[in-house]
């Protein structure tokens, strides 16, 4: 974990990209802080778009934040979506900061992973006097109580200051898990990410930042138009790929990875060795790789003892694809979805050097993988029935 000061990924490297800056924020507290320190200094608004919210000292410290923000008479918009409640439930301390009635439906699936991920104990909500307040304020709408199978994480502020990335908001991300968090500064990059966001324009890689992005209200159903730049980023790599992700599965992802492999690219996979979610899937993926493969020295597979939560894909060490998407179909059709790419060299060596940071005690796999076929078969399942309902 980047164990920088408070300030340090404020006052990091930024590198310039079409009138505005890139820059690392990284992992874990100092990325944490970074975001507090926006939201503490915002003047005229904030906007965030959070998958998961954990009752906890993290959501505490943002939601205190957040109202500290409204008071100052900042205009604030929160949109937290209902699906992460299960989530909430199975996972951390097991509270939601704002979804405190627990249905029946999300009880039953709550209690089911809980089961098969082991993860016992009550999940009977404890009431928040903070997340009340910030639902009661005049100046700030929190837009909590639908179905938005909206996965992405955005922090806006002032219409200047964009964050995004993998890092949910809780303890397990701000202390336990690795996360990566970037910022763009500048006006017309949070500009350029509502038009994308509205399906106003289309991807356009000549750029030198632009959002690869998928939005449910805005792209025709059931269809992704991300997967397609994504898996041409992947296609086009001539002499490195550096990927840090959370789940696999999307058989599409792995077929791309092993096309690089055997086109003699330098692929590099980093994962964790027991993911809280979808362990077992991640395990056949990478074994997959080996064997498909034949692991040769051009392929690197390192498993990290802690949980990976990244997402992000560096492409010769110059094409940058970052943010909440995982390598799942969940990730393509099922969820919003908003990665930023950038072609930025300079970025791009900073997030290698970022994974890299990562890796100290991870294992370099060096011969085929076990895994549980029957966890892998249920995973597999369960995303499959999700994908159905959302898609």
């Amino acid at each position: 974990m980047n164990s920088a000061g408070i300030d340090a990924p404020l006052d990091s490297v930024s590198t310039p990209v079409e009138g505005g800056t890139l820059r690392v924020l990284g992992s874990g507290e100092a990325a944490f802080q970074a975001i507090l320190e926006r939201i503490r200094g915002a003047k005229k608004s904030v906007e965030i778009r959070a998958f998961l919210w954990r009752d906890d000292e993290a959501g505490n410290l943002l939601g205190a934040a957040v109202l500290a923000a409204a008071d100052r008479g900042a205009q604030v918009t929160i949109h937290k979506d209902r699906i992460a409640a299960v989530y909430e439930y199975t996972g951390g301390n097991k509270q939601s900061f704002f979804h405190k009635r627990v249905d029946v439906v999300r009880g039953i699936q709550a209690w089911f992973l809980g089961a098969v991920y082991r993860a016992p104990g009550s999940f009977k909500q404890r009431p928040n006097p903070l997340a009340e307040r910030i639902l009661s304020h005049e100046r700030i709408t929190v837009e909590h109580m639908r179905k938005r199978f909206d996965h992405s994480k955005i922090y806006i502020v002032d219409d200047h200051y964009l964050a995004l990335g993998s890092m949910g908001i809780g303890d397990n991300h701000r202390h336990e898990w690795l996360d990566v968090m970037i910022e763009a500064e500048g006006e017309q990059h949070v500009q350029r990410l509502r038009e994308r966001m509205a399906g106003l324009d289309e991807f356009d890689p000549s750029r030198g930042l632009d959002f690869l992005v998928h939005s449910r209200e805005a792209h025709r159903k059931k269809s992704c138009p991300m997967i397609s730049h994504r898996l041409a980023l992947i296609d086009a790599a001539q002499e490195s790929l550096t990927i840090e992700m959370a789940y696999l599965g999307d058989n599409r992802f792995t077929a791309a990875l092993s096309r690089a492999v055997q086109r003699g690219v330098h692929v590099k996979l980093v994962t964790a060795d027991h993911a809280d979610v979808l362990g077992a899937t991640n395990r056949s993926v990478c074994d997959a790789l080996m064997r498909t493969s034949g692991g040769p020295q051009n392929l690197t597979i390192i498993l990290l003892p802690r949980m990976v939560h990244s997402k992000v894909v560096v492409i010769d060490h110059r094409w940058v694809d970052v943010g909440s998407a995982n390598f799942t179909s969940l990730s393509h059709g099922v969820y919003d979805e908003i990665n930023l790419y950038a072609d930025c060299a300079p970025f791009a060596v900073a997030l290698e050097d970022e994974i890299e940071s990562h890796c100290t005690d991870g294992l370099i796999v060096d011969s085929r993988l076990r895994w549980r076929r029957m966890y892998s078969g249920l995973e597999r399942a369960i995303v499959a029935y999700q994908s159905r309902r959302g898609g």
